[in-house]
């Protein structure tokens, strides 16, 4: 391939950016009480994520050496853990949300603090649909992380991350056939 061939083709593929996603929390209904949840959350809490890390897909592999051969299988598949990073707003308010959500799963039933997230991957085209890539089902947060305060800095926006685990992602595989 010539090297003008090359960019044209560059310039013609409709690269995905990482940049362009948003996340919807669904809580139960105690939590959203407990913690004051509104609609309105969903899309002020987009503006304070940095980043998200989706879940490694892997698995308690089955390995053993049996008759002079290796017999293999991929097993149990591990809990799926994902994280995001937060830059946070009045006086703690999502950090002191997350830990409180933290807090009330220890002593209350598994149905009743559960939630579902869901990682949209927003246009990056003109003429481009948004399009839902995970569904995390039966969510629990697995850690919030700490705050460093620090009187030698300069003002700073106080970040933190919260890591999620479930045990059944639903990943959105339509138009995939589309794509090759």
């Amino acid at each position: 391939m010539k090297f003008a061939d090359g960019l044209i083709k560059a310039y013609e593929t409709k690269w995905s950016y990482i940049n362009t996603f948003s996340v919807q929390f669904t809580w139960s209904d105690e939590v959203k009480n407990m913690i004051g949840w509104t609609s309105g959350d969903d899309y002020n809490i987009n503006l304070n994520i940095i980043n998200i890390d989706t879940p490694e897909f892997t698995n308690q592999n089955i390995e053993a050496y049996i008759g002079d051969r290796w017999v293999i299988h991929n097993g149990r598949d591990e809990l799926y853990r994902f994280s995001m990073t937060f830059r946070d707003q009045d006086q703690l308010k999502y950090y002191k949300m997350f830990t409180t959500v933290y807090l009330l799963q220890k002593s209350s039933y598994f149905d009743d603090v559960k939630s579902v997230i869901t990682l949209n991957k927003d246009a990056d085209y003109i003429g481009e649909m948004d399009n839902t890539i995970f569904q995390f089902n039966d969510v629990m947060i697995d850690a919030v992380s700490q705050l460093q305060f620090n009187n030698t800095t300069e003002a700073q926006i106080a970040e933190f991350s919260v890591t999620f685990k479930c045990s059944s992602p639903e990943l959105n595989i339509s138009g995939i056939n589309n794509a090759r």
